[in-house]
């Protein structure tokens, strides 16, 4: 038990017999039972107390552990969303936009010839076939 050996015991004993009296001896006794019984299990209440407490931190330092790696993860998606998003930009927006200004650059048309309205009009009246009329005052 505490090391306590018999002859330690017995000795115990005696001296409790000699300082109680015999009459209070059972008495004590049973309080000195009473006292370590509780004594016992406030002892084993702490011990798992501490190994809940102990339980707890592993949990808890898991769940930072987590959290960390969850926070990375949302960081790294994050960023390849953005990514995507200016390789999508660059190919859908900048791309033919540079592709149009080297076109415009080398001097490849873009727009039709802007034309005089004064010339469009004479080169109708050129191409046009005579009226009706026109062909009656020929003849006559």
């Amino acid at each position: 038990m505490f090391g306590i050996g018999f002859e330690h015991l017995l000795v115990i004993m005696v001296v409790a017999l000699l300082v109680v009296g015999p009459d209070k001896l059972p008495g004590v006794a049973r309080a000195l039972g009473r006292g370590y019984a509780e004594f016992k299990r406030t002892m084993d209440d702490l011990k798992n107390t501490m190994d809940q407490d102990d339980t707890v931190r592993g949990l808890r330092e898991e769940f930072r552990s987590a959290q960390r790696e969850v926070n990375l993860r949302k960081h790294l998606a994050q960023n390849l969303i953005m990514d995507q998003g200016t390789a999508i930009k660059t190919q859908v927006y900048d791309e033919p936009k540079k592709a149009f200004e080297a076109a415009t650059v080398e001097g490849s048309p873009t727009q039709a010839p802007a034309i005089d309205p004064g010339e469009a009009e004479a080169s109708a009246a050129e191409t046009s076939s005579p009226k009706a009329g026109e062909i009656k005052q020929e003849n006559s």
